[in-house]
């Protein structure tokens, strides 16, 4: 099994798309195993940056207390002089709520809210690796891959690398493209496909692109229930 300390150098040369990561998560005893500390290990690493970063950030801001009461005067600012025919009263306790909403969520007003960070992001990479895994192995079977499911989700793991330029927002107001991000992982679930399976690099390309169809269909059918939903409702 794979040390903490190796996981460094298996991301670097995961980002460079060598063949090496790829054998090693797939010879590993427990492939699935390995690839599931892999990518909770780092996922709770990044949740941390995000912490920290986060509180770095408030630190340089305006307490939240304040910009609440300049939003609120700018609202009162705005009625006087276009006359807006709203209750002041009213309005004024759902932009506290709203701002109150938003600084809870945030983290921004303080509070143990923004450490649910470090359990949902190791979560959420996980539930993308096992669903990414999931169809890369069914799709590279379908086309006379020979990989087993725990070698796949093993390789699959390391699409995980390109999330760890992540860390990077531990810097304030520095943010990550997350179609970087995206296409880097499309270029590594290629290789994964392509050295885990032994397929051919065109046939490896359709299973990479699977999970873009999966998302594409899903929203297809999604766009086509709402639209339905609505003329239903317009026509009774």
């Amino acid at each position: 099994m794979l040390q903490p300390r190796n996981y460094p150098e298996l991301i670097g040369k995961t980002l460079v798309l060598e063949a090496e990561p790829f054998v090693i998560m797939t010879e590993d005893d427990n492939p699935w195993v390995e690839g599931l500390f892999l990518t909770v290990s780092l996922g709770f690493v990044i949740g941390v940056a995000h912490l920290l970063g986060g509180l770095l950030m408030t630190a340089t801001l305006p307490p939240a207390a304040a910009v609440q009461e300049a939003i609120l005067q700018g609202w009162r600012q705005f009625s006087q002089n276009f006359g807006a025919s709203v209750d002041p009263v009213a309005t004024t306790n759902s932009l506290r709520w709203f701002w109150s909403l938003v600084t809870t969520v945030s983290g921004y007003g303080g509070g143990w809210f923004r450490l649910f960070t470090l359990v949902t992001t190791p979560f959420l990479l996980v539930i993308q690796w096992l669903i990414t895994g999931l169809l890369i192995f069914v799709t590279a079977r379908s086309l006379g891959g020979r990989g087993t499911l725990n070698q796949t989700l093993g390789a699959t793991a390391l699409m995980v690398a390109p999330h760890a330029l992540a860390l990077l927002t531990i810097i304030p107001f520095v943010s990550v493209s997350n179609l970087l991000m995206l296409t880097w992982s499309l270029l590594i679930v290629y290789r994964a496909a392509e050295v885990t399976h032994g397929l051919a690099w065109q046939r490896a390309i359709w299973v990479a692109l699977a999970p873009i169809g999966l998302l594409i269909v899903i929203a297809l059918l999604f766009g086509l229930l709402v639209s339905t939903g609505i003329f239903t409702g317009v026509a009774t």
